[in-house]
């Protein structure tokens, strides 16, 4: 959002910026993962940095199983190679036909002349409860958490294949939940603190990012996550966006 008058006065107002993505919803049958957004819903453009999130059906996945992340991995980056079999591997399927991951693709680009830094951060849905009614039946099933569904944030500028995740690891962790509470807790994409963020160069500079999304192997613990949902959003906002008002220079 730029503007300059016959004066040669700039004016620059940058709002917050933020991106919502719905990124998981999962409502499994054993164990599984889902994300799917609106057509468009999640193309963001505000001040000069620009996010889009490449939409489609590349997280609609289910019947999710608990592998460790090397597996998990793998069942990703050979999609599309020779299975032995007159084949090819599918994307996030094992080789007994359980689907392991699920991810998606979201772009960050700085159109402005200087460099930004994003915050970027998901924040939980409340688990739904269970309700009774007075005679003490169930009306409402109360969702089941996770406890051990992980991800990863790659940065992939400059990757050209499809499922190469690249080595730019901006940050592994798992989806907090918190015993206490009952509920799952608001986690950063960036960092163990939430303080950390990300640089964006300007002129266009453009990041490519991916979240991969895995549910770790935890033996027996794993039981109590069958049936278990997380539902959450990306929010995306450029730091110390709310108090930056404007720029006039002559």
């Amino acid at each position: 959002m730029e503007k300059e008058d016959k004066r040669g006065i700039f004016f620059g107002v940058i709002g917050v910026l933020t991106l919502i993505v719905a990124i998981i919803g999962a409502s499994l049958a054993y164990f599984s993962i889902n994300a799917k957004s609106e057509d468009n819903a999640l193309t963001v453009k505000a001040a000069t940095v620009k996010i889009v999130y490449e939409d489609g059906d590349k997280l609609n996945v289910t019947n999710i199983i608990p592998s460790d992340q090397t597996i998990a991995l793998r069942t990703f980056t050979r999609t599309g190679d020779d299975d032995g079999q007159g084949g090819t591997y599918k994307t996030c399927i094992d080789d007994k036909g359980f689907t392991a991951c699920g991810y998606y693709d979201f772009t960050l680009t700085n159109d402005g002349p200087t460099e930004m830094e994003i915050i970027a951060k998901v924040i939980p849905t409340a688990l739904v409860k269970e309700e009774k009614n007075e005679q003490g039946e169930v009306t409402t099933k109360g969702e089941i958490p996770f406890k051990h569904l992980k991800f990863v944030l790659y940065d992939r500028t400059g990757i050209s294949g499809e499922f190469d995740n690249g080595s730019s690891v901006v940050y592994t962790g798992t989806i907090p939940y918190s015993e206490v509470s009952g509920e799952y807790t608001e986690f950063s994409l960036l960092g163990a603190t939430g303080d950390e963020t990300m640089k964006i160069a300007g002129n266009h500079t453009t990041k490519n990012l991916r979240l991969f999304v895995w549910l770790d192997e935890a033996g027996a613990d794993n039981d109590a996550e069958q049936g278990a949902t997380f539902k959450g959003t990306v929010n995306v906002e450029v730091k110390g966006a709310k108090t930056i008002t404007g720029e006039a220079t002559q």
